[in-house]
């Protein structure tokens, strides 16, 4: 078990870019419950609460997306281009069809803006917060340092009430593991359904 839970620490802190902000977040939520999973994603979305995306554009040169075929779909319809048009690569898996974008994403503009915003997917929309969930940390994005900097001292100043609250919040947590369309929906909403029912829990705590 402890062979185990270092594994996945170091799995998280592996960035050489943290300058410590990831040390001390593993240190701030680790306690909070004798899971690992359960403390790192109810830590998560308090992180995603105090993310603020810099639109540094990063995310898109750095971690070109992958799109379902219904949102390939979309998106060629929202361009006035048909699906093959695309400069997209369609490869299947599980028997399902995807689209990969090249690096870096092709709808990103040179004014650094996304050209199909309005359209993007699930992988887009869960960034970074579904890397997060995993324990992973993009090294490229300062946002993500700054939230989890925020979280930190957010955990320590209110760790009990966030215990509490993974009690009152356990069936999402499972359902964020063993449930595909309870998942895919919170990556979709970028998780902040979540969010919005954890601060509720913490403001009604006593």
């Amino acid at each position: 078990m402890l062979r185990s839970d270092t594994h996945r620490k170091f799995r998280f802190m592996g960035s050489n870019a943290s300058g410590g902000v990831l040390e001390d977040f593993y240190a701030a939520f680790r306690p909070l419950h004798r899971s690992y999973w359960y403390a790192l994603r109810i830590s998560v979305l308090v992180a995603i609460s105090f993310f603020k995306c810099e639109k540094c554009g990063n995310c898109c040169r750095y971690s070109p997306p992958v799109f379902r075929e219904e949102e390939a779909k979309r998106i060629a319809k929202y361009l006035n281009r048909d699906l093959e048009e695309l400069p997209l690569e369609r490869f299947e898996q599980f028997s399902r069809v995807y689209y990969r974008a090249e690096k870096p994403c092709p709808f990103l503009t040179p004014e650094n803006k996304c050209s199909i915003y309005e359209v993007r997917g699930t992988c887009c929309r869960a960034f970074p917060h579904e890397w997060l969930m995993y324990g992973m940390v993009p090294a490229y994005c300062s946002a993500v340092f700054k939230a989890l900097k925020q979280a930190a001292k957010f955990i320590k100043e209110h760790i009990d009430a966030i215990r509490y609250a993974i009690d009152v919040m356990q069936e999402d947590l499972v359902m964020l593991a063993r449930d595909s369309r309870f998942k895919e929906e919170m990556r979709y909403k970028e998780y902040r359904p979540l969010v919005d029912r954890l601060f509720s829990i913490l403001g009604e705590y006593k």
